[in-house]
């Protein structure tokens, strides 16, 4: 067996000028303003010195300016709305209206009411007359609207494509949208669900007369009591939670009188807008159309906004449904009440997913909650007792959609994208870059000394011993937590999940310290500063009141001699830069392991199918069948 080798051998290795910590690289860059070195490379004409301006750097593969063709014409003042890749087929029975074709690829179609048309790709929607409806958002002109009592025009454009760049990294996303018949269009029509990908087929998303009537309810709600709607839909897994929440979200954000709405997050294992194994609170304000991965939240998103988020480090709160319902419960104190809250609660609903499904409606102060079925009755009954001031709503059971990838496969995706996913201008689409994880310069955060940027490693779940921690981080995924504080007095209390007082105005800013006591904190023979768990073996979370999740990190590999770690996370320079006075906790867990990462840069060069047989942390397996030969993760081993 070929022996075992560490991160910075499976992403090779890594020559960066000034052994320092990225923290420390950042204070400097705050008094001499030249970061440089630092900065992920850059091309030759994108030479830049200085953190302010690196948001200004463009990618290959960035969404284009598609509005310019329309902003040229006179008089054409239109609704425009680019849609991420997405499934929306067309119902034959209803017909597919006229299509004229342009010279440049663009498609104006002529529907009569109530006829429907279905395209599947990347593209821009622009209506031009009437009104069009597409995942229950409505579509209009934006000034001086021409109405049509005989139908609605709208115009589908291509797009230069932003996601499709991540098909060259991982198989996962080729040939999703595209087929050979539209070899230059970032989109398709479908005439029937027969005409989708073979690997899936899509169905029409039909909205019954119940759910309609539903959605009128809660419209009507927000409309009267806007400050206190707060609407949760309860359901099995793939009883159509997330698809009635964002039909929810679009009919709401298509009302003049709103703004925006605000949506909690809490579903860790299948998130709407973040990687797996996070909570998150994000202001919407445009429609939300596509998978997942096609619209994350950042604080930088003219879209969906990040207000706060917190990181359970697993795909399910099993281990500790005390710290979730914490966490949920931290989070909704920062939704601003004069705003409809939207609740993405998870599919657990039967024993502990029941008990805290119960937990969350109180906590929460839901005032309508949407009964998928099929339920328990025991829950039913048990959720109407204690909810007795919310408004309970039913829908029948939704038939079951098809899905090309499996929960796990969504996963990879949704965490990928996230990784490649670059912060966008205030007013520009979401852009992501295609370069392997492998040629991006990591962070490099010192983990001791006076300069430490990570003040202490902590675990979430299973324990390693101590002698295996760095083997147990070296190529793992791991959250970085922003401390507050009031850390010493908050998070370290043996009871974090029971009040705590605040500091008085008279404490001094000494005696409320940003680093966690020295007696909590405990070292590996390789000097990692780790909280070690308490005699029952576990290890308190960190209180979600006093800490705040900032971003996930990839450990590229750990540099023992000099104390540092070399970490990848999607942040900015800028972003990093404004952390480095802050107290940053490493939270490692039960997250799925990144074989994306691994294998990007054999998809990116071609390799597939190379006799390559040696490669950290996976292995090539022989199969019989139309696979061949696959990769295969050979995870690291644990200690008890």
């Amino acid at each position: 067996m070929a022996p075992k080798r560490n991160a910075q051998e499976a992403f090779g290795n890594l020559v960066v000028p000034h052994q320092i910590s990225a923290f420390a690289a950042a204070r400097l860059a705050k008094q001499s303003k030249h970061v440089a070195a630092y900065q992920e490379p850059l091309e030759d004409d994108e030479r830049l010195h200085d953190a302010a301006s690196l948001a200004q750097v463009p990618y290959d593969g960035n969404h284009g300016d598609t509005s310019s063709d329309a902003e040229s014409e006179p008089g054409n003042s239109v609704l425009t709305s680019t849609l991420k890749p997405t499934t929306i087929i067309h119902s034959p029975a209803h017909g597919k209206g006229a299509v004229e074709a342009g010279p440049d690829g663009r498609l104006t179609i002529t529907l009569r009411n109530n006829e429907t048309t279905a395209y599947v790709g990347e593209y821009d929607l622009r209506v031009l007359e009437g009104i069009a409806t597409i995942y229950g958002a409505v579509l209009a002109p934006t000034s001086s609207p021409r109405r049509r009592r005989d139908g609605t025009v709208v115009q589908i454009s291509h797009v230069q494509s932003t996601i499709r760049v991540l098909d060259k990294l991982s198989p996962l996303f080729r040939n999703m949208w595209r087929r050979e018949d539209y070899p230059t269009r970032t989109f398709q029509p479908l005439q029937s669900p027969a005409d989708g990908d073979s690997q899936h087929s899509p169905l029409p998303l039909e909205i019954d007369q119940r759910t309609e009537t539903v959605l009128s309810r809660l419209s009507t709600e927000v409309d009267s009591t806007a400050r206190l709607t707060r609407v949760m839909a309860v359901g099995a897994k793939s009883s159509g939670k997330s698809t009635f929440n964002r039909i929810l979200c679009n009919a709401l954000i298509s009302k003049p009188s709103l703004q925006k709405i605000l949506y909690l997050d809490l579903d860790p294992g299948q998130p709407e807008f973040g990687p797996s194994g996070q909570l998150s609170l994000v202001e919407v304000t445009a429609p939300i159309l596509g998978p997942p991965f096609t619209h994350p939240a950042s604080a930088r998103s003219p879209n969906y906004s990040l207000l706060r988020a917190h990181t359970i480090a697993a795909t399910s709160f099993k281990d500790d449904p005390a710290h979730y319902v914490a966490c949920a419960t931290e989070l909704v104190q920062h939704a601003d009440r004069q705003y409809p809250l939207v609740v993405n609660s998870c599919g657990w609903v039967s024993g502990l997913g029941a008990s805290v499904l119960h937990d969350l409606t109180q906590a929460l102060s839901i005032t309508q909650v949407v009964l998928l079925e099929p339920l328990d009755a025991g829950l039913t009954a048990a959720l109407q007792t204690s909810c007795t001031d919310a408004t309970f709503h039913r829908l029948p059971r939704q038939p079951a959609r098809p899905t090309a990838r499996t929960p796990a496969e969504s996963r990879g995706m949704q965490t990928m994208a996230y990784f490649h996913h670059r912060a966008a201008k205030a007013t520009s689409e979401p852009r992501w870059s295609s370069k392997a994880i492998s040629s991006r310069r990591p962070w490099l955060v010192s983990y001791d000394g006076p300069h430490a940027g990570i003040q202490a490693i902590i675990s979430y779940g299973t324990q390693p011993h101590p002698d295996f921690l760095a083997e147990t981080l070296d190529g793992s995924l791991v959250a970085l937590v922003r401390l507050d504080s009031q850390y010493e007095r908050g998070v370290l209390s043996s009871s974090h999940h029971t009040a705590t007082s605040e500091p008085s105005a008279d404490d001094s800013s000494e005696s409320a310290t940003t680093a966690p006591p020295s007696d909590l904190i405990k070292r590996t023979k390789d000097s990692l500063p780790y909280i070690a768990p308490t005699t029952s073996g576990a290890t308190a979370p960190l209180d979600p009141r006093f800490s705040e999740c900032v971003s996930l990190a990839l450990v590229r590999g750990i540099d023992t001699p000099n104390k540092v770690l070399q970490l990848v996370t999607p942040l900015s320079e800028s972003q990093v830069a404004a952390l480095m006075d802050q107290t940053l906790v490493i939270v490692r867990g039960s997250f799925d392991a990144p074989e994306w990462a691994y294998l990007e840069d054999l998809h990116l060069n071609g390799r597939e199918s190379g006799m390559e047989t040696e490669r950290p942390w996976v292995s090539r397996t022989e199969t019989v069948g139309i696979e061949g030969a696959v990769w295969r993760l050979r995870h690291p081993p644990l200690a008890g």
